[in-house]
């Protein structure tokens, strides 16, 4: 007998771990309390919430432990203005969508429609010019002239956002041949946008001297430039 009894408990331990396992999956995927409520998004600017939650095709009513987030994920990131995004489940009925958006910093004037450019110098939009961002002289297909283009003016930005709004365009003929342009006719010549930190302080300082020209290719010793 006692035997009997120690061979049913090897045998209904198991059983009732997989009882419990199906019954513990039925209540993910099948009970209403798991169901997407809510969606959040978080990390937006320039595009709206609605259309974050449209990209990602998330619903309410959709059980939230079937949910595939790199379907979600994908969608969004088809926004031009995503520059990624992270899709995560918040137990036990919230959808959270972390954006981060392009960092735009000028607008690409090639002759053709114009081009938004972030501070890694991608073109990720075109058609459109969004409000005090600068403009960029450069060819499109000259990716090095527009990095240095945009580089410059992203390092200008991060300093002092006062002397970014002042900036009317960086020229960028070639990626060694940056120019920033300023009112009143001034200009600060850059050369590349190596040390490009030391390069916005260099140009801050100059524009507080007189002379419409200046070189801080060498941010250790700016210059009058000829």
């Amino acid at each position: 007998m006692a035997g009997t009894r120690r061979t049913r408990r090897r045998w209904l331990i198991p059983v009732a771990v997989v009882v419990v396992v199906v019954i513990a999956a039925l209540v993910v995927y099948v009970s209403p309390l798991l169901h997407v409520r809510s969606v959040e998004v978080e990390g937006t600017h320039n595009l709206t919430a609605d259309e974050v939650r449209d990209a990602s095709g998330v619903q309410e009513g959709q059980n939230l432990a079937r949910l595939d987030t790199s379907a979600a994920a994908s969608g969004v990131s088809r926004l031009p203005w995503t520059d990624s995004v992270t899709v995560s489940r918040s137990w036990p009925s919230t959808v959270r969508i972390d954006v981060t958006e392009h960092e735009a910093v000028g607008v690409l004037d090639d002759g053709g429609d114009p081009a938004v450019v972030d501070a890694d110098g991608r073109l990720f939009l075109r058609g459109v010019t969004p409000d005090g961002v600068k403009k960029i002289t450069a060819r499109a297909d000259d990716q090095g002239a527009v990095s240095a283009a945009a580089g410059a003016l992203a390092a200008v930005r991060q300093l002092d956002q006062g002397l970014y709004d002042q900036v009317e365009s960086a020229d960028a003929p070639g990626a060694n041949d940056v120019l920033l342009k300023f009112p009143e006719g001034r200009e600060v010549y850059w050369g590349s946008a190596d040390r490009a930190a030391d390069k916005a302080e260099a140009t801050r300082v100059v524009l507080t001297r007189e002379g419409a020209r200046w070189n801080v290719s060498n941010p250790g010793l700016p210059s009058v430039r000829e």
